[in-house]
C-alpha cells in the first residue's frame, strides 16, 4: 500500500513538473518574440571589428602570400624592445614579432605593410629627456586619405 501511494506521489509530482517546464518554455518564447523587436545585439564572432579599417582587414587577410619572419609582419604586429647603436651600421632595433621571436631591424627594412624609415633618439619637448623612436611608413590604399602612406612612430619605454 505504501508503495503504490508513494508511487502515485511520484507520477504527480513528475506531472506537475513537466508543465511547469512546459509553462515556462512558453512564456520563454514568448520574452524572446518581444525582445527582438526593440533590441540591439553585438556578436563579435559573425560581424567584423569597427575599430580595424576595412581596406586593413583585406590586406591583413591575406596571410597566405605572407612571407616568414619580421618581412611577413604587419607595424601593428611588432613591439618595440630596444636600440642599439654600432659605429658601422648606425642604430638597429630590436623588437618582437608576433610569432614571439626576437628581430633586428634597421631602416630600409621591408615589413607586410610597410617600412623602416629611421631609428634614433630624440629630445622629447616637454620633459627635455631622450626617447628612442623607430619611425615607420605604412602603406595603406584607402581612397580617403590624401596621402596613400602613412607615418607610425613607436617608442622605446613611452
Amino acid at each position: 500500500m505504501k508503495k503504490t501511494v508513494s508511487l502515485a506521489v511520484l507520477l504527480l509530482l513528475m506531472c506537475t513538473l513537466g508543465l511547469a517546464q512546459q509553462q515556462k518554455n512558453a512564456e520563454k518564447s514568448k520574452v524572446d518574440e518581444l525582445s527582438i523587436e526593440g533590441e540591439y545585439r553585438y556578436s563579435p564572432k559573425s560581424d567584423r571589428d569597427p575599430f580595424v579599417s576595412p581596406f586593413d582587414l583585406e590586406r591583413l587577410k591575406g596571410k597566405k602570400n605572407r612571407r616568414p619572419g619580421v618581412q611577413g609582419m604587419a607595424i601593428n604586429e611588432i613591439v618595440l624592445q630596444g636600440l642599439i647603436k654600432s659605429k658601422k651600421r648606425g642604430y638597429e632595433a630590436l623588437v618582437l614579432g608576433s610569432d614571439n621571436k626576437i628581430y633586428w631591424i634597421k631602416p630600409g627594412d621591408e615589413l607586410f605593410d610597410g617600412r623602416v624609415l629611421s631609428i634614433g633618439v630624440s629630445v622629447d619637448k616637454k620633459t627635455g629627456k631622450q626617447v628612442e623612436k623607430v619611425v615607420f611608413r605604412q602603406d595603406i590604399d584607402d581612397p580617403s586619405q590624401l596621402l596613400p602612406y602613412r607615418d607610425i612612430t613607436k617608442y622605446l619605454n613611452k
